[in-house]
């Protein structure tokens, strides 16, 4: 069995055996930070089926002869999309791990910054400029970011371009995974909370249709209740860096890098999500400037890792796959 595992092992490629390597971090840091010894049991249980899972999901489809690859199949949909859950999945787990910290926030240092650069603070500077349009466009856009990882990564497997969609998947799994550890690192809510009445967000950023809806959903998606007096108790220590710039900013390189044709539609779309996280009160300038050395990192990993494995075109879209 244990020889039977390590063969499948080998199948693994530097996406998965990322993920497998973040598991296994998330594990050992439960066992430390949580006091209930449920979870700090169960997690890691958890985390090694997972594990298990996804050896046999990426072997499964990697062993099979390049005719067979052909054939539509869920083990090729397995292969290639289980990433979409294990990054929720491992949100989720973070937040579950920096609850069990008892460690204090670091907004008021991350406020002090932006005061220090800017003379004031800029989500309050940006409140005199409300527009219910401009609300209803961004929050739309901010929330749009949550499906852009999918989005992106469907239009390389519809090509068929997958050995540059391995690629991709590894690039968006690093810049989350080291955004999730900045957070540990520096666990801060943000201006909704502390320079703002999180209560009374609706009112002060009033949308037109949508905007108090996808609002709602995203607070929901962050672990905060609807009507509880201390939101700020509940909500995800994910302010700092922005993992929605460092994502989307990753997406954007990536479109150029690989040439997949969407280049253009992602270069405006991530300034505008990035302005959205400043005017929506999700985050502090510093968490948008904390977030380029984590995109720089990364690039850098990706590049390395990858020099000379692969050729990136639409030249290497393998168009005769169904």
């Amino acid at each position: 069995m244990l020889r039977s595992l390590k063969k499948k092992f080998t199948y693994l490629e530097i996406p998965d055996i990322t993920n497998q390597i973040f598991l296994l971090i998330l594990s050992v840091l439960v066992v430390f930070s949580s006091d209930n010894l449920l979870i700090s049991v169960l997690i890691p249980i958890l985390n090694i089926l997972l594990c298990l899972l996804i050896i046999y999901f990426v072997s499964h489809y990697e062993m099979k002869s390049d005719a067979e690859k052909k054939i539509r199949s869920w083990s090729r949909f397995l292969r290639f999309w289980y990433p979409s859950f294990m990054i929720l999945f491992c949100f989720k787990e973070i937040y579950l791990i920096m609850i069990g910290f008892d460690t204090r926030l670091y907004d008021p240092e991350l406020i002090l910054i932006d005061q220090w650069i800017f003379g004031f603070n800029p989500t309050e500077y940006l409140a005199a400029y409300v527009n219910p349009v401009l609300v209803e466009l961004l929050q739309i856009v901010y929330g749009l970011f949550y499906l852009m990882p999918v989005i992106y990564a469907m239009e390389l497997y519809i090509w068929h371009r997958y050995e540059e969609l391995k690629y991709a998947i590894f690039v968006v799994f690093l810049g989350f995974y080291l955004s999730f550890l900045g957070y540990i690192v520096v666990p801060a809510i943000g201006p909704r909370f502390t320079l703002h009445d999180f209560s009374n967000l609706n009112l002060e950023l009033p949308g037109i249709f949508f905007a108090d809806i996808i609002r709602g959903i995203i607070d929901f998606g962050e672990s905060i209740p609807k009507n509880v007096s201390n939101p700020e108790a509940y909500a995800q220590r994910d302010a700092f860096p922005s993992g929605h710039t460092i994502i989307i900013i990753l997406i954007t390189y990536l479109s150029h890098k690989i040439r997949s044709g969407s280049f253009y539609f992602y270069l405006p779309y991530s300034v505008l999500m990035i302005f959205s996280t400043v005017y929506l009160r999700y985050h502090y300038v510093i968490d948008l400037i904390g977030g380029i050395p984590f995109v720089l990192v990364t690039i850098f990993i990706a590049n390395k890792l990858y020099e000379g494995k692969i050729s990136f075109g639409k030249a290497n879209a393998k168009k005769t796959l169904p």
